[in-house]
């Protein structure tokens, strides 16, 4: 529920006329939720011989993140445009 409230945030931003480090500052807020919830499996993939794996799943979080975010701003942005130029 977090995450998607980081979205609409950022969207919302993005509509008010926020500047574009905001799509930084929503990444930021969802790579931490990604982080919190994969670092429950850090011991076990520890044991396993395979945290590799799970540091593949961090910068493949953070890249997410990073496109979530700016697509929601780009979201923004373009309701932005289109609303108020009619």
């Amino acid at each position: 529920m977090l995450a998607f409230t980081s979205i609409l945030l950022t969207a919302l931003a993005a509509f008010g006329g926020a500047p574009i480090w905001i799509v930084a500052l929503g990444a930021a807020v969802l790579f931490s939720i990604s982080l919190r919830e994969q670092r429950k499996f850090a011991a076990r993939f520890a044991n396993l011989g395979v945290s590799h794996v799970l540091t593949m799943a961090h910068w493949q979080s953070a890249g997410h993140a990073i496109l979530a975010s700016g697509a929601a701003f780009g979201l923004g942005a373009l309701s932005r445009l289109v609303l108020l130029s009619v």
